[in-house]
């Protein structure tokens, strides 16, 4: 059997179709690159290197993303009543993550090579500091931030057991019911 190659950052278990949110062949073992491009791997096949992920930017199909390689990692909360949900990571595996005022004078990440959004966010996040040994803290204060955030303004969206720690140790504890 010939040896696979791994050449995307992400690969999705189903592919994108051409109207909006439309997703295909999800009960397809083997996965798309990209959502996009049809492969011969499957999940099991995947290096450990990669995490699995549930996102609405993969347009809430399952999805793999590979943690090494990784050159910086940002981080943007939505100040609204929820955790993740609207929250976005952004990752690079190219170069440092610069931010640039937009048509609409708010700034953001323009760099990055992969967007995701959603409660996969921590995991991820653990998983580059570890796989790719990037640094995390700027992310990890933000996130912070934004649980404190949370706590004065929506207290009953955050988890009685996160009211006293950051969500990292909370994660750590609970991950197996996140």
């Amino acid at each position: 059997m010939a040896k696979k190659r791994f050449n995307s950052t992400v690969y999705t278990c189903g592919k994108f179709g051409k109207r909006l949110r439309e997703t295909l062949d999800t009960d397809n073992e083997c996965l798309y690159a990209h959502g996009r491009y049809p492969t011969k791997i499957k999940a099991e096949d995947l290096p450990s290197d990669y995490i699995k992920f549930h996102s609405r930017s993969i347009w809430y199909m399952h999805g793999f993303l590979k943690t090494s390689g990784i050159v910086d990692i940002g981080y943007r909360a939505c100040l609204e009543n929820h955790l993740f949900k609207d929250d976005y990571i952004y990752i690079s595996y190219k170069e440092k993550l610069r931010k640039e005022k937009g048509s609409w004078g708010i700034e953001d990440y323009v760099n990055y090579d992969v967007c995701i959004c959603g409660n996969s966010i921590i995991p991820i996040v653990l998983a580059a500091e570890k796989n790719s040994g990037v640094d995390i803290s700027e992310v990890k204060k933000l996130i912070e931030e934004k649980r404190l955030w949370l706590l004065e303004n929506y207290p009953e969206e955050v988890p009685a057991e996160a009211k006293d720690c950051d969500l990292f140790t909370y994660w750590e504890t609970f991950k197996d019911n996140w």
